[in-house]
């Protein structure tokens, strides 16, 4: 089963990096008072789902493995995965790390770092400001914005979602 597991997890590692994915599947949605952190599932894959989320304030020369001050920090327990998570909240089966003290400021930017639970091998990485979100809103690859719908009927392929 682990075998198995790991060649999913290796295929879509290479669906995401060597085959040209334009987009990072991770995003953030809905309103400002109450948003959503999500990944993009692929129809017929089988990856796990979140299993870590990092929220930091962006440094002016943050990169993704350096981002900048870590504002808030989660991560699942053993077997718990979700492919949607609120920000600043732990849902259930997750502990908090570094819980979120600070509101968030409408024009400061924010950077999302997630791993998922394949060995953290697949991870999602985008920045965002507070002033972007709204409802029906997403925010995806690194501040780029886009109604949901927009983005709900973008090519799968764009996230490194192929048919097999």
């Amino acid at each position: 089963m682990r075998w198995g597991r790991a060649l999913v997890v290796l295929g879509l590692v290479s669906l995401l990096s060597a085959c040209g994915a334009e987009y990072d599947p991770l995003f953030i949605g809905g309103a400002v008072s109450k948003p959503v952190i999500g990944w993009r599932e692929c129809p017929g894959a089988e990856h796990d789902g979140i299993a870590e989320v990092g929220l930091y304030k962006w440094a002016r020369s943050g990169t993704a493995d350096d981002p900048g001050e870590l504002l808030w920090h989660i991560e699942a327990d053993e077997g718990h995965v979700l492919h949607r998570i609120s920000l600043g909240e732990a849902p259930t089966g997750f502990t908090t790390r570094l819980p979120l003290t600070t509101e968030l400021d409408s024009g400061t930017t924010y950077a999302l770092r997630t791993n998922m639970t394949s060995d953290e091998l697949v991870s999602g990485f985008l920045t965002f400001r507070p002033d972007q979100l709204a409802v029906g809103q997403v925010v995806f690859s690194s501040g780029k914005g886009e109604s949901l719908k927009d983005y709900e009927s973008r090519d799968n392929e764009d996230f490194g979602c192929f048919a097999g």
